[in-house]
């Protein structure tokens, strides 16, 4: 299985990473509310290795708060599991900018919110956008560029 990770020094170990997103992608591709609940549990109870080289942990995170937003939706019988497009966010790392956590957190939500076609997760959404307070960190994304991006998906929800 080739995942769309980036290689980095002290990442998550490749072989696990792997088998996880196996299971969790094979449970989104299911229609069975059994199968996205133990992925689900997968995905929260899981302790990811460090390897002296592995999958970006940045990278990682972010498309397993991805993979959690969409098992939260409620699956449909009439439609198929729609594919998860992974893509790194575009921010730049600066110094005392908004906490990368927090940040990929906030848009792993929204993202879902915007693919999915619920009222009411949009709405929830649009709300932890407008209610979120990011945190400063030492080393985080560039504030002027979350802040945009924060405006912009506000407009398409």
């Amino acid at each position: 299985m080739a995942l769309p990770f980036v290689v980095a020094l002290r990442g998550y170990d490749m072989r696990q990473v792997e088998s996880l997103f196996a299971e969790v992608d094979g449970a989104l591709a299911a229609d069975s509310a059994v199968l996205r609940a133990g992925a689900r549990d997968a995905l929260r109870a899981t302790t990811l290795r460090r390897r002296i080289r592995g999958y970006a942990a940045r990278d990682v995170d972010a498309a397993i708060a991805q993979r959690l937003a969409a098992l939260a939706l409620p699956g449909t019988r009439s439609e198929p599991a729609r594919p998860l497009a992974i893509t790194p966010l575009p921010f730049v790392v600066t110094l005392r900018g908004y906490d990368m956590r927090q940040v990929e957190s906030l848009f792993a939500q929204v993202d879902g919110a915007l693919a999915a076609d619920s009222a009411v997760l949009r709405a929830g959404a649009r709300d932890a956008l407008r209610t979120a307070t990011l945190r400063r960190r030492i080393r985080g994304y560039a504030r002027r560029a979350v802040d945009d991006a924060v405006a912009e998906r506000l407009r398409a929800l």
